[in-house]
């Protein structure tokens, strides 16, 4: 019997320090434990090897002599072509039409200097304003416009031409520091490289 109580004694012991030391070795927080937490910056760390280098991406954005152009539009108006034949007049329930065999011309206007060329300013123009224009636009119409002159008009009036685009387009230049200096501006008035039809009322 009592040898029985020794060794019931003695597993007990055993078991318990075992219980003990696997409860210490899985202590959650401690240095070296399955998630501790690793201080920032420390040898590990997530980020720690790259931080210096994506610094140094951050610094080095603008290397500087970019060049850059902005439109700012300044506004639209329909401008008539030139010619006699650019407009035509009628009583109410007549069909105005335009003659497709005319040649008729817009003129506009396109200030190519301080560096800043005609082309990049139609290109910053399409880009920022989205509509294309030239200096001028000459030609002849696919499309008559006809149009009736409604029955209350005592004389209604067809015209034909193009809408003009008028603003201003500015040269940029970036330096190394992410600065964006202005090298010029230059002022646009050009008609849309397209036809326009415009309908009134003369009385």
């Amino acid at each position: 019997m009592k040898k029985i109580l020794a060794t019931t004694a003695l597993v007990g012991l055993l078991i318990a320090g075992g219980a003990t030391s696997a409860r210490a070795g899985a202590l959650p927080g401690a240095p070296g434990a399955p998630g501790a937490p690793v201080a920032p910056g420390a040898a590990g760390a997530p980020g720690a090897a790259d931080l210096g280098s994506r610094v140094g991406a951050s610094r080095s954005l603008c290397s500087g002599g970019r060049v850059f152009y902005r439109a700012s539009h300044t506004g639209t108006a329909f401008a008539q072509a030139s010619g006699a034949n650019s407009a035509v007049t009628g009583g109410p329930g007549v069909t105005l039409t335009i003659s497709r065999s005319t040649t008729f011309t817009v003129g506009g206007s396109i200030t190519s200097t301080g560096g800043i060329s005609a082309s990049a300013v139609i290109a910053t123009v399409k880009a920022d304003v989205g509509v294309t224009v030239q200096a001028s636009r000459s030609g002849t119409t696919t499309n008559s416009g006809a149009w009736r002159v409604p029955g209350n008009y005592t004389i209604g009036r067809l015209a034909i031409g193009s809408l003009k685009y008028s603003g201003r387009v500015t040269k940029y230049l970036e330096n190394s520091g992410c600065q964006q200096l202005s090298q010029g501006t230059v002022s646009y008035n050009a008609p849309r490289n397209e036809w326009h039809f415009q309908t009134s009322r003369v009385s």
